[in-house]
């Protein structure tokens, strides 16, 4: 099997990257304490006192828009900068992963690949399966384009066109006719690849809701399919409720149970019964199940993830057993690998959206942050039990003022603690309501840093890949300001 030990890479992609994993802690030890620090605390913590004096004096002033410009490098922004400051988002531009799907360069590749032998004769026999009257009508007839957009949402939408061709071609060139979607969620990813696509999936989710309206759509949209082409004889996606956890039982007895499902549920042959593995932003510790049991099995013959929620990892300095980070062994044997949970909470976050909410002046909501501070003064002033107790989420829109804020955020506290009106109108958070824009720039700087945090992230898992002798590629797929989260990383193995 090919992931039968563990191995560093010496090529020059993966050398690079645990250089620039070196380089990303050097800057966190100096600066991560910004990413360390909730917005919410910036007055309870005089958390702008903590910046050094220069940002400090450069920063007092600048607007929100005039800070969205220079932290997406405009060069329109004349403005004197503190070299510290400068240095400091020259280096993060460069160590951070490419996030630009329109750069033909952005592709992190081991080249172990190059040493693969191509499988282009299986991949052209494969696509010959396809239905080209399906084809001609999906790309040229309007109405029967759509069917496959009912009751999905824009941004999904968008990303499911994207990643189905991804996992189609994975699928192709492993000469791999069966994919396992793993936390399929509606199923809207698994329809396309079914009927488009021509693949045998199957799902497996662990909402039963979800998966009964998967179900139920399947049917909805194969029914409408055969209005337009009476003789479309394609399976629908099997669905399956489980919920998938690390052991090697469960990888095992999931591993035959697929092999069983596949031959039983669409007439395949023992032989053609390997499978891959995907998910659509698989949450949290999901990503590494999904990647222990590619790389523990060989029916598994290809990976195709994008990660999300990276603030769920269960890390390794909280539990022993199931760690969702670091996976590689070079971030286990190194000294300090450690990443907290704000750091991995705001890398979620899309740094180019950010940018353009700065600079366009679109950042009413981000006030909210600002009013969230003020408040948690407030409260902790009153008790110091209120300090940890939990607010109502309530977003910030235009021209609501920080008193309609404080009622409705704490609309479900007792009676006796509610706010009166000399805890809100005081000359002291007069003050602090003034100073909103630091609280903005403050959480700027953070933002500034985040990529860097899912950089150490997706190359840990990178590098997982490699070590096991399975080849891994990072690549940017979508327009991270359609969805953030917009990486995806990408396996085969040898047949």
């Amino acid at each position: 099997m090919a992931a039968a030990r563990d191995i560093r890479c010496t090529c020059k992609v993966c050398t690079r990257i645990r250089v620039t994993i070196d380089q990303i802690f050097c800057v966190l030890d100096v600066y991560g304490w910004l990413l360390n620090s909730y917005v919410v605390d910036f007055f309870q913590e005089n958390l702008w006192d903590k910046l050094p004096k220069s940002w400090r004096f450069a920063l007092q002033d600048t607007t929100p828009e005039e800070f969205g410009k220079w932290l997406s490098g405009d060069i329109s922004c004349v403005r004197v900068w503190p070299l510290t400051l400068l240095a400091l988002r020259q280096v993060a531009n460069i160590l951070q992963v490419n996030r630009d799907h329109e750069d033909p360069n952005s592709t992190v590749a081991c080249e172990y690949n190059k040493t693969k032998t191509s499988n282009s004769n299986n991949n052209e026999t494969f696509k010959k399966n396809k239905n080209d009257v399906f084809d001609e009508l999906y790309f040229q007839d309007h109405k029967f384009n759509n069917l496959f957009s009912k009751h999905i949402k824009k941004k999904k939408r968008y990303e499911i066109q994207e990643i189905a061709q991804v996992c189609a071609d994975c699928a192709y060139e492993a000469n791999c006719k069966c994919i396992v979607d793993i936390g399929s969620g509606m199923g809207h990813l698994a329809r396309i690849l079914a009927f488009q696509y021509q693949l045998y999936v199957t799902c497996i989710e662990q909402d039963c809701i979800l998966l009964e309206k998967a179900r139920k759509w399947d049917k909805e949209l194969l029914m409408s399919i055969r209005k337009h082409i009476p003789n479309f004889h394609q399976k629908c996606p099997q669905h399956f409720t489980a919920k998938l956890e690390s052991s090697n039982l469960v990888e095992s007895e999931l591993a035959s149970q697929l092999e069983e499902l596949f031959q039983n549920e669409f007439d395949l042959s023992g032989t053609e019964t390997k499978f891959g593995l995907i998910g659509l932003h698989p949450c949290g510790d999901l990503a590494q199940i999904l990647l222990k049991l590619y790389s523990s099995r060989s029916e598994a013959k290809f990976i195709c993830i994008v990660g999300c929620c990276y603030m769920k990892l269960t890390l390794q300095s909280e539990v022993s057993g199931l760690i969702g980070y670091p996976l590689s062994k070079y971030l286990m044997l190194r000294k300090n690998h450690s990443l907290s949970y704000t750091s991995l909470e705001i890398a979620c976050h899309a740094i180019e959206k950010y940018c353009d909410k700065l600079k366009t002046g679109d950042y009413e909501d981000l006030i909210v942050h600002t009013y969230r501070g003020i408040l948690k003064t407030i409260l902790v002033k009153k008790s110091e039990k209120l300090r940890n107790r939990q607010l109502r989420s309530v977003k910030v829109t235009k021209g609501m003022t920080f008193k309609q804020y404080c009622n409705a955020a704490t609309a479900h506290f007792e009676t006796y603690l509610q706010l009166q009106d000399s805890d809100i109108n005081n000359e002291r958070i007069l003050e602090f309501l003034n100073r909103w824009k630091q609280v903005i720039v403050f959480g700027s700087l953070r933002m500034m840093l985040a990529p860097l945090v899912e950089t150490i992230v997706l190359y840990d898992r990178f590098l997982f890949l490699s070590e096991k002798n399975l080849a891994p590629t990072l690549k940017p797929v979508f327009d991270s300001r359609m969805s953030p989260r917009n990486l995806v990383l990408m396996s085969r193995k040898n047949n």
